[in-house]
């Protein structure tokens, strides 16, 4: 049985997008534009979008080359997944950054799911280049810093660091999944980013639905205009 819970999540939001345009523009020029044109006209350059936490987690240990397996690992210590996440030390979201870290890393938004992700995943993916692999300096370096990591020549001698990686290792040999949807924002050409559809049976779906919906939004917003 197909499982339509991320389509749902997508028209949930369209119809969010469409009741903030009624409630924003009280003249919108559609002549047969398609939602994304309809949408441009609002001068829109970035909007929201629900997205699986989980395949978010696999698009960045395929771009970074980081085992899905770790990386979510990480986030599960760090954050329990939650995208929202600050720690006493100021850190934050699912990869708990600190603020500097995550300008570095590019990551404009750190309570934005996707870009911190990506900003976590990159990170420990320099981590892991620059310690030929070694995952237990990796870890020390994430959770201590490289500083320590070099001063003492390895992992460094804090109880902290130890359970750290004790506890990531551990969860390195569950089956871990956030199980959930986040929003998160997109950027530049307008349009549903779906990564976690893999098949073509899938994406066919996913597009005959998303057209579906733009005709009934399309169709909704004539009628509120006229």
């Amino acid at each position: 049985m197909e499982d339509y819970t991320v389509y749902n999540n997508h028209y949930r939001y369209m119809n969010r997008v469409l009741n903030s345009l009624k409630m924003h523009n009280s003249s919108i020029p559609i002549t047969g534009g398609s939602f994304s044109e309809v949408f441009r006209t609002t001068g829109q350059s970035s909007i929201e979008v629900p997205e699986s936490m989980d395949s978010i987690f696999e698009e960045a240990s395929e771009r970074y080359h980081v085992p899905l397996n770790l990386l979510k690992a990480v986030a599960k210590a760090e954050s329990n997944f939650n995208e929202k996440a600050v720690s006493s030390a100021g850190a934050q979201g699912v990869m708990q950054l600190m603020p500097a870290t995550a300008r570095a890393l590019g990551v404009e938004d750190p309570f934005d799911a996707r870009s911190n992700i990506m900003g976590g995943a990159k990170y420990l993916s320099e981590k892991l280049e620059q310690y030929h692999g070694n995952i237990d300096l990796t870890l020390a370096s994430y959770n201590a810093g490289s500083g320590n990591v070099s001063k003492y020549g390895g992992v460094p001698p804090f109880p902290e660091t130890i359970n750290y990686i004790k506890k990531i290792k551990e969860y390195m040999g569950m089956e871990l999944s956030a199980n959930r949807s986040v929003q998160t924002a997109q950027r530049g050409n307008i349009g549903f980013n779906m990564p976690y559809l893999t098949t073509g049976t899938e994406l066919g779906n996913a597009l005959y639905m998303i057209e579906v919906m733009k005709l009934k939004m399309q169709n909704q917003l004539h009628d509120v205009i006229i």
